[in-house]
């Protein structure tokens, strides 16, 4: 049998963008869902009570205590509602990693580029959602704002010292100044806020470098991390698909991680977590959900965290796709969060 040469075009399969997002902080800080059956949203938070039990004598009725209250917020969340257009002059275009000249029918791009589409829209809904938990961790709220939609601000009520920033001769990479001291300090403020225990450190990048600076930091840094049984102590990095974050290690029970995720808006690149912040958090005192309100529309009308639907077109002729959500992160615990930009 001949030898088949294939020429360069037909060698060259078809390159996957990398651009997959990964819902780390969803899924690690808010991992409870929470599906409404209503437009509207509402949450109860139960305020803390610390106060001391009053002396009286022994023959003195005892006081009437205050009972302890609950805190009742609502919201009707936005919609996020990503659209594209499929046109029948699409189905003729070759698909990418299709042989030249094209060997797909018709039918099977139009399948294809259905996929694409709803798939796209889910990755653009689940960037939009990592954006909003960002939000709530580093600030305490959430900022709803866009096109044909009034700006809302939801505040959960963090207490102001948990967000801190800062500034001159104190901020991170300065003489003298050792980060693992302010890690400490956090880890106490957090405690002392609301009675929280911080066990995790997120850092960004450049934040995690300043950090492993610290000589006290990396003599007390429990870092050992195997691969197929093989002790990995080098430096990690993250930002790349499927390497978002890593763990760097742990202290005693705190273990410190490094993320770093890029997403873009009008082009213009961002990162879901700044370089230079670090939060400290109590992941089990923060008891983070995700909540979704229903779908309005005659097609959905009940509660679900997506809902993508699709729709024909005749003059012209075309496919409308769309998948629709309604998203909000909700923090029971704010003063179990704290966040601080470190230069």
């Amino acid at each position: 049998m001949a030898d088949i040469l294939l020429n360069t075009a037909e060698l060259l399969t078809v390159l996957p963008p990398r651009d997959r997002p990964e819902a780390f902080l969803r899924d690690r800080y808010f991992s409870t869902t929470v599906l409404s059956d209503q437009e509207e949203i509402v949450f109860d938070r139960i305020l803390p009570d610390r106060e001391l039990a009053p002396f009286v004598h022994p023959d003195v009725p005892g006081k009437d205590s205050a009972n302890r209250g609950f805190k009742v917020t609502s919201f009707t969340p936005a919609y996020v509602k990503p659209q594209n257009t499929l046109r029948p002059r699409g189905n003729m275009i070759r698909l990418p990693g299709e042989r030249i000249g094209g060997e797909s029918t018709p039918a099977q791009r139009y399948a294809y580029n259905l996929a694409t589409m709803i798939d796209d829209q889910d990755m653009r809904i689940t960037r939009r959602e990592e954006f909003m938990c960002s939000q709530v961790l580093r600030t305490g709220q959430v900022i709803v704002a866009g096109e044909d939609y009034p700006t809302q601000t939801i505040n959960y009520g963090r207490d102001a010292a948990l967000t801190i920033a800062l500034a001159g001769a104190a901020r991170w990479g300065e003489a003298g100044v050792d980060p693992f001291d302010s890690v400490e300090n956090w880890l106490q403020l957090l405690t002392d806020t609301d009675g929280f225990t911080g066990r995790e450190v997120l850092l960004g990048g450049s934040a995690a470098g300043l950090l492993k600076r610290s000589e006290r930091f990396l003599k007390a840094l429990d870092n050992r991390r195997q691969d197929g049984g093989v002790m990995q102590l080098g430096p990690v990095s993250t930002g790349a698909e499927d390497k978002y974050y890593a763990v760097l290690g742990s202290i005693g029970e705190v273990t410190f991680v490094q993320y770093s995720q890029p997403y873009t808006v009008a082009g213009t690149k961002s990162n879901f977590w700044p370089a230079y912040g670090v939060g400290i958090f109590d992941p089990f005192g923060f008891m983070g959900h995700f909540a979704y309100g229903a779908i309005l529309d005659n097609q959905a009308l009940r509660s679900m965290e997506r809902f993508p639907d699709m729709w024909h077109e005749r003059n012209p002729s075309r496919t409308i796709v769309q998948t629709q959500a309604a998203p909000l992160p909700i923090a029971p615990n704010p003063n179990a969060s704290l966040f601080a930009l470190v230069r």
